[in-house]
């Protein structure tokens, strides 16, 4: 490339000392002319000279016309052009991306600018000054649970030093003992009622029905009301008498009332429809009643069944211990303490000499005796599915004890 420039550039140099040798003739000849004649050594001189530069240009000319027609100076030529188009096309792209660069920073600019910026700020202020207002909030409101948690751990606290207390009012006491002649049975209170502003009561209580039928078996008046003890927490007794209102034969459920107008402390509070639903086996219980003529006696277990069927009577089975004397007697939620159920059976193994299986006993849930109560006011329940007892020895016997 660097030969192509020197060849062009002598080429150049020769054409220009051409013109300018002829340029110098015409003047020397015009001066010649002017002049008067010479020496003629000077003129051979001036001669020798103008043939000088004569061949000079004639070599000049020779040159040009050499390079003009050589090809590989075209070809060099070909080959820079190529070259400055490429740069110019390079150029060209830079050029472009220079272009497009500038506007990204352009936009940049407004979004990064100082406007842009100070209007992020003031929205990032505005938002961070709501969290801080839900952040006060939050803390104002765990203050407040705090200080409710720390009045509801007092209160569970003195509850836990009043449960025996909570749990004698609302288990054992509600329940009472029917005792005739020759049985005795259990019954649970209900809680009383005050009869309009006349500052009486009346109370009524739930039992089996086979306890009131063997309680009136033995007495000389079979319409004689039933003996009732009631019991208070610091082990007095108070004898009262109950008349029967209502009672179902094969439901072995009957309702009494007793026959004191005095408001009774402790009774016994229902179950709704929806809890008695949603009994399931191992929920915890407790039963209580008056095994063997005993005061109240409470025992823990769990609901075994809650579709065992004797007789196409549906009961549930329950694991707490019971006995004979439970009958009549109820069977409560351990954790809530209302009433499920009233206990009528339990099972005995063998027929000449029976054994008593004291954590297979059946109860009558309170769905059973809500729809006998008030057929109006309760939907009967649809029928479960049954489940015979697998035990062909095995008999359920009324809950009652002889005396």
């Amino acid at each position: 490339m660097q030969r192509a420039h020197v060849l062009i550039a002598i080429g150049l140099l020769a054409a220009g000392g051409a013109w300018f040798g002829y340029d110098g003739l015409a003047r020397r000849l015009a001066l010649l002319e002017a002049t008067p004649r010479a020496d003629p050594a000077e003129v051979r001189a001036l001669r020798e000279q103008i043939a000088r530069d004569e061949a000079r240009i004639v070599a000049a000319q020779a040159e040009l016309e050499r390079l003009r027609s050589a090809p590989e100076v075209a070809q060099a030529l070909a080959a820079r052009l190529q070259d400055l188009s490429s740069e110019l096309d390079s150029t060209a792209s830079t050029l472009r991306a220079q272009d497009a660069r500038l506007a990204g920073w352009e936009a940049c600019r407004d979004e990064f600018g100082p406007q842009a910026l100070d209007a992020r700020i003031a929205d990032y202020r505005v938002g961070l000054e709501s969290e801080v207002r839900k952040v006060d909030e939050l803390a104002r409101e765990a203050f407040d649970l705090a200080r409710s948690s720390q009045d509801g751990l007092q209160r569970v606290t003195h509850d836990l030093a009043r449960d025996g207390e909570r749990m004698w009012r609302e288990l054992v006491g509600p329940t009472v003992q029917l005792m005739g002649e020759d049985t005795v049975g259990s019954g649970v209170l209900l809680v009383s009622e005050p009869l309009g502003d006349t500052g009486e009561y009346r109370t009524l209580l739930l039992t089996a029905w086979h306890v009131v039928r063997d309680i009136r078996g033995g007495a000389q008046d079979p319409e004689a009301p039933i003996p009732v003890s009631i019991y208070a927490p610091d082990k007095s007794i108070a004898s009262e008498t109950a008349t029967l209102l209502e009672h179902d034969t094969g439901l072995d459920v009957a309702l009494l009332q007793l026959d004191t107008r005095r408001r009774i402390e402790c009774g016994a509070r229902l179950a709704p429809r929806e809890r008695l639903q949603r009994a399931r086996i191992f929920d915890r219980i407790y039963a209580v009643g008056c095994p063997l003529g005993n005061d109240p006696i409470p025992t823990w277990g769990e609901i075994a069944d809650t579709h065992h069927s004797v007789d196409g009577q549906r009961y549930w089975m329950i694991s707490a211990p019971t006995y004979i004397g439970n009958s009549g007697g109820g069977i409560f939620d351990a954790d809530t303490h209302e009433l499920l159920g009233i206990f009528c059976k339990i099972y005995t193994h063998g027929a000449v000499r029976p054994t008593v299986v004291p954590h297979m006993g059946l109860v009558t849930s309170l769905n059973a005796v809500y729809d006998w109560l008030d057929t109006t006011a309760y939907a009967s329940l649809e029928p479960d599915a049954v489940h015979p007892s697998t035990d062909v020895d095995a008999q359920p016997q009324a809950a009652s004890a002889r005396r």
